[in-house]
């Protein structure tokens, strides 16, 4: 038996997903009912269940590959044995090609990190609590120390957190000579740019609103033209869970909280060209608002960018331009907290002040502790700086106490 994932999108605009049986094209009983009553009735997003329905098709591959009925086994309160959960741990630890959500295959050589993984066996094993719950509790068979050792059995391989000296943190922020490499490769009539032309505005207003602004992909993805202000020069970032207006499947969220941000005079300049001279001739015929559309000929012209279009021009920049193999969306992010936090240590405004004020343009929460993340590259630089103050000025004492002898 063979699995795949069908996406779909209700009358009402809320979107889901379901695990089919390839053969008969029936939905798989206990997976679906998982994901309805563990995913989607606790309000989950549409990219949440999408994620779990992926490791819950990843696990039940491993199972029907290895020939292991799970739910016969539940009953026997036989379960998995060692050697068969060091299999599944290094067969949770590979990363697979989706290859659109209609099959799971693993990628030779290929692993994910480490925080993925994590999550993967957060996934599988509530996956596998819940059901040894739902099968006992239906034959009434009571064994919760034999279900309780199997799940810690699996959860014992899930990474732990470790503290982090000064040269392992991560940065996760573009360089600038990444950006300034960035901007030079997005100039409109630039011989490095390897867009089309009709493309080039919109994608480097696509970067521009990413670097300035801090955006999430998802969030850039939901910009509608009425979110800007003309006359205030700023742009609102609004939550549209399952909007019957946009109709892609996978539908680009705001994650974060609502708010509004200031524009730049030129940054507005670019958002209204790209409205006015390219934006107009692909969706003029279209009923939805959103600001960032399609650019071609065919029936998908002037529909909303879908996200997996964002990613193919990242994946572009990246393959035709080896200066820019780090660029992400996300590292964009991370490059405008480490920008604010350089600028805002000129400012007048206090500590407090300078957090709410990161966090409302981030939008975080009022005691959000999300500035330590996207901070790391900032603090790190600081606590080299200090670190090496402390050297100089103790090999200066040292130097000084040499020269009175």
């Amino acid at each position: 038996m063979s699995y795949k994932i069908k996406k779909f999108i209700m009358s009402s605009g809320e979107r889901g997903c379901l695990i089919l049986e390839r053969e008969s094209g029936l939905p798989v009983h206990y997976q679906n009912l998982y994901l309805t009553t563990m995913v989607r009735n606790r309000s989950a997003t549409a990219s949440t269940m999408e994620i779990v329905a992926t490791n819950l098709l990843i696990v039940s591959n491993f199972l029907r590959d290895r020939n292991i009925n799970i739910e016969e086994r539940i009953v026997l309160k036989k379960f998995m044995n060692i050697a068969e959960i060091e299999d599944l741990i290094r067969y949770a630890k590979q990363r697979f090609d989706k290859q659109k959500i209609t099959d799971i295959k693993a990628i030779k050589g290929k692993f994910i990190a480490k925080r993925t993984f994590g999550y993967r066996i957060h996934v599988i094993s509530s996956y596998f609590m819940w059901l040894c719950g739902i099968i006992h509790s239906s034959k009434g068979i009571h064994a919760k120390y034999e279900v309780d050792f199997f799940i810690n059995s699996i959860r014992a391989h899930l990474p732990r957190n470790s503290s982090l000296n000064l040269s392992d943190r991560e940065d996760r922020s573009l360089n600038e000579e990444e950006i300034k490499e960035l901007f030079i490769t997005l100039s409109v009539g630039s011989d490095l740019n390897p867009f089309r032309e009709d493309v080039r505005i919109r994608n480097r207003l696509i970067f521009s609103l990413l670097f300035q602004l801090g955006l999430r992909a998802g969030e850039l993805l939901n910009l509608r033209v009425d979110d800007l202000d003309l006359m205030d020069n700023t742009l609102s970032v609004i939550r549209r869970h399952d909007s019957k207006e946009d109709g892609r499947t996978y539908q680009p969220l705001v994650k974060t909280g609502e708010r509004v941000m200031p524009l730049s005079d030129q940054l507005v300049g670019e958002i209204y060209n790209y409205i006015s001279e390219c934006r107009e001739k692909f969706a003029m015929k279209k009923k939805h608002k959103f600001l960032l559309v399609t650019h071609n000929s065919g029936k998908t012209a002037g529909e909303p960018l879908s996200i997996s279009a964002y990613e193919k021009i990242i994946s572009t920049l990246k393959r035709t331009n080896p200066k820019l193999s780090k660029l992400s969306g996300h590292r964009l992010r991370h490059s405008w907290n480490y920008l604010y936090s350089k600028e805002v240590g000129n400012s007048k405004l206090d500590n407090n002040h300078r957090d709410a004020l990161r966090n409302y343009i981030m939008g975080w929460a009022k005691n959000s502790t999300m500035s330590d993340v996207y901070n790391n590259n900032y603090i790190a630089q600081q606590e080299r700086e200090t670190v090496i103050k402390v050297f100089n000025s103790a090999r200066k004492l040292m130097s000084e106490s040499k020269n009175a002898n």
